[in-house]
Parts: structure tokens; sequence; C-alpha cells
């Protein structure tokens, strides 16, 4: 069986095993569905007995007729509900019981009805009795009146508490009137008696009322309470019917699975291992071709394609190799082109002229009388002079390593003389040049030809950002066996795509300049163990930090 077999007919056990288990999961849900449907039903009739006990309260506190209204209307939605699951509840509770249920609610009816004639004759009673007691206080007075009018606050006592000793209270006063007076309030006494006994009467009716409507809502609360246990049985048998169902599945799958990898997954894993063989290089050993299913060609191409992979291999690392010949070749060339191109441009347009200005300058100096107020500027210029040629000199040998003169020294010195020759330029007319140099500063072996080479490249570098007027900051400091000093200006600044390449040979974004200030201080900056980096916001000014190490002695 080929591959498109074996996955179709594992595929096929999986849909016939989860259709059978899902029909059984259906039914299941469907039986939970309609215990559902009768559950809240259930609870509707419990919420009606608990609506109908609500508004019976209601009615015996207040005697409203909107409340006796309700009642009547609940107490009927709970026979029309407990009809409508009638055969549910013979089937949970029993017959018996659903005929207990049934008496129960006829008794209740009966009752909260009784209560109501009560009710009313009370009320007829009671109206009667105040207009008795009113026509025997017209008729009395004197000592007689006050007797009377104690008799009616125990008669409105006894309305209001309805209880033994309320009435007999109200008996002994009526007693102790005057025989005139009992005779002229029999008929008040009368009334009141009768009063009572509906005071009683009514108690057992309530009392009778609310022990039958305690055992309706025992019945209902039966109801539901029997319904969900039913419900969380058939939830637990479902629950482990699919748990069964899951291992039954899993146990299939593992069957299908170690079979599938007998076919499928150990050809594809041989070819994994030769496939990393191959990765590292190694071509000596090949597949074994067995069957003709799909698996079968996929090994007889893989053997063919590790053929033309060694071949192709074994061409590409002899061409690879010419490669890289050709590569340091033409970086060898490029690399003296650069600095032929340097050398001859820089003798060309610099030295000659340097070496007249040298020239020149010696000569005048030796024609100069010492006393004479030019000598020192002459001195002066013939001095930066040949710091310039030495910077020549340096420029042409680029490209050659060239060694240090080092020499423990407080950097300040360099800063000091070159920003003094460099202040003296006509360029620094309008540029304001600040020098927060620290006292007691360590010393670092530095070259100072070199380390004043540094300070003019960057100094310059920063004139020629700055459209005057304008400021140049340098600061020294030491940091954490360092000496830092940091150059910063208000000019136009750095690009940002233009920062990674600042330290490049040859670039340079200016209309003058072969580019090479900033590669040449890096160079030397490196060479003396530091570094420097630069930071810049177009606009807002280039910060350019150098450290030295400390030297120890």
């Amino acid at each position: 069986m080929n591959i498109r077999g074996k996955l179709f007919l594992s595929f096929a056990l999986y849909v016939f095993f989860a259709a059978m288990f899902g029909a059984f999961a259906f039914w299941e849900l469907n039986t939970i569905k309609k215990k559902l449907t009768f559950l809240e039903v259930a609870d509707d009739v419990t919420v009606a007995m608990l609506e109908a006990r609500r508004y019976e309260k209601n009615y015996l506190l207040y005697k409203n007729m909107s409340d006796l209204l309700e009642l009547r209307k609940h107490v009927n939605t709970l026979k029309t509900e407990i009809e409508s699951i009638r055969v549910e509840i013979i089937h949970e509770l029993g017959k018996p019981k659903f005929e207990k249920m049934g008496r129960a609610i006829a008794e209740y009816e009966g009752l909260v009805e009784n209560t109501v004639s009560d009710f009313h004759a009370q009320s007829i009673i009671q109206e009667a009795l105040r207009d008795e007691g009113r026509a025997i206080e017209k008729r009395l007075s004197g000592r007689e009146l006050e007797k009377f009018l104690v008799l009616r606050r125990h008669e409105k006592n006894l309305i209001i508490y309805r209880d033994e000793i309320n009435h007999a209270i109200f008996r002994h006063t009526f007693v102790s009137l005057s025989p005139a007076t009992r005779d002229m309030a029999q008929a008040y006494g009368v009334m009141c008696e009768e009063l009572f006994r509906f005071f009683q009467e009514e108690n057992e009716t309530v009392d009778k009322m609310r022990a039958t409507a305690r055992e309706m809502q025992s019945l209902t609360v039966d109801v539901s309470r029997n319904e969900r246990n039913r419900i969380a049985e058939t939830l637990t048998v479902s629950m482990r019917l699919l748990v069964y169902a899951l291992l039954t599945i899993l146990l299939l799958g593992a069957a299908i699975n170690a079979r599938l990898a007998m076919s499928i997954a150990w050809p594809i894993r041989r070819l994994e291992k030769i496939s990393k063989q191959i990765a590292t290089g190694d071509f000596s050993e090949m597949i074994e071709v067995k069957g003709k299913d799909e698996i079968s060609s996929l090994e007889a191409a893989f053997n063919h394609m590790e053929e033309r992979l060694k071949n192709a291999l074994t061409s590409l690392e002899f061409t690879i190799i010419k490669l890289q010949e050709k590569q340091a070749q033409l970086v060898a060339a490029e690399k003296h082109a650069s600095v032929g191109i340097l050398a001859a441009g820089v003798a060309h347009e610099i030295n000659n002229p340097l070496t007249s200005v040298l020239t020149f300058s010696n000569l005048l100096l030796e024609q100069v009388p010492p006393d004479d107020p030019r000598r020192d500027t002459l001195r002066l210029m013939a001095r930066e002079t040949e710091r310039a040629r030495r910077i020549v000199r340096q420029l042409m040998t680029l490209a050659k390593e060239s060694t240090l003169a080092l020499k423990p020294k407080n950097i300040n010195q360099p800063i000091k003389d070159i920003t003094e020759s460099l202040a003296a330029q006509g360029e620094f007319d309008s540029i304001e040049l600040k020098l927060n140099l620290a006292d007691g500063l360590p010393d670092v072996l530095s070259d100072c030809a070199q380390m004043g080479q540094v300070v003019m490249n960057i100094v310059l570098n920063a004139v020629q950002s700055i459209t005057p007027p304008g400021t140049i900051e340098i600061t020294t400091r030491a940091a954490d066996g360092f000496v830092e000093i940091e150059f910063a200006d208000n000019g136009c600044g750095i690009a940002p795509e233009n920062l990674p390449r600042v330290f490049d040979s040859f670039f340079t974004t200016k209309t003058k300049g072969p580019g090479l200030g900033l590669a040449v201080s890096y160079g030397i900056i490196k060479k003396h163990g530091g570094d420097i980096t630069v930071q810049s916001e177009a606009g807002k000014g280039t910060r350019f930090m150098m450290r030295l190490p400390i030297h120890n002695g």
C-alpha cells in the first residue's frame, strides 16, 4: 500500500471512532437538554411558590387588596406550571407525592380565602365597635366616662396586639365598670369578645396556612433538587465516557502512528541523518532504495542529488580558492593606489608651498633684530610651518606603520600649544574657543606631536562645521583610569546616516580637503591604547570624546 492509502486508512479509522463517540455524546447532551428544560420549569415553580409566600406576608401585614390579587395570581401560576410537568414530577417524586402536592395547594387556597373572610368580618366588627364606643361615650360623664375611656384604650391594645394578656386586661376593666354602665355597654362587650374570637381563629388559620405553604415549598424544592442530582449524574457518566473515548482514540492513534513510523518515519529519519552528514561535507554514504512507493522515489532522487552536490562542491571549493587569491590581490592594489593618490596630491598641493613658507620665515628671522616685536610672530610662523610639514609627512606614510615617541605627559600641554596657535588664525576671529582644562590631571603616555595633530584635526573640523559666530569648548577630566578630552561645538552637526563613516579614510562632506583628518586622528588614538567616539545631531552641534589610559609610572 502506498503512503496515500495508509494515510487514508488511518484517517478513516479516526473518523469512524470520532463519529461513534460523537453520536453518543449528542444523545447524552440531548438528554441533558431535556432535563434542563424540565429544571427550568421546576425552578419557575419554586419561584412562583416564593412569590406567593412573599405576597402572603404582605397581605397579612398590610391587608392590601393588590397583595391579595398578586397572591392569587402566583398560586394560579403555580398550579399551571405544576400541571405542565405533571409527568416529570410523578417520575421524580412518585404519584403519592404529586397528589399530596395538589391537596396542599388546594388547602392553601382554602386557608387564604378563610383568612380573607376573617379579615372582612373583623373589619365589620371593628367598625361597629368604634361606632358603639362613641355612642356610649356621649351618654356618659364624670367618673364613669373616665373609666370607659380607659376601657376604650384597652380595646385599642386588644386590636393591636390580639393576645390573651390584653384580652384579660380588657375584661377586668370592663367588670370594674358600674352596673349601670355595664348594662349600657353590654353590646359593646359582646362585640369585643366576638372580635377576639376572630383573632384566635385568624391565628390558627394563618399557622395552618404557613405550615401548608412550607410543605408545598419543600415539595417544589425536592423536584428541583432531584432533577439537579440526576443532571449531575448524567454529566458524570458523560465525562467518564469522554475520558474512555479519549483513551481509546489515543491508543488507536499510538498503534497507527507506530505502524506509519515503520513505513514512513524511519526512511525519513535515514534521509535526515545522511543530510546532516552531507552538511558537514561527508558524501561517503548512500541510501539503499527499497520498495516502489513514494519514499523509494524520494530516496532515489536523494542519491542522485547527493552525487551532483559532491561534484558541485569539489568545483566550488576550487573556485573559492581562486576568488580569495584574486580578492587579496585587488585589496592590496586598491590600498596602494589610494595611498599613492594621497601622497601625490599632498606632495603636489602642500609640500612645496610649505617649504617656501618655512624658508622665507627663517630668512626673515635672520634679518629681524632680536628686539624687534615681529620676531615672536615670525618664530611662531616658522614653528607652525614645521609642524605642518611633519603632518604632511605623516599623511604620506598613512599606509605604513609608524613608531610612537611615547613620553609621560600632561595632556593639557599639547592642547594649550595647538589652541594658542590656532587662535591666532583669521578663521577663529568670530569663533570663541573655550578651554576647561582640569588642574592636577594625571599624565598619559603620548607622542605630543601626534596628539597635537589629533587636537588640531578635530578643532579644524569643528571650525569648518560652524557658521560664525560659534563656540568650540574643550574639556579635560580624569575618570575610571582614563583621561577624557571632550570637544564640543555648536556647528551644523552630522547627519545620522553619516555618523558611522566619520572615521573612514577619504570620507568627507565638505567641499575641500581629502577627508583624512578624522581617519588619521582615529588611528593615532588607537595606537595610544585609547578610544574616540562621536555624538551629533543635525543642526545641534557635535561632541567628540577621546579617552587615553592614565600612566601609572
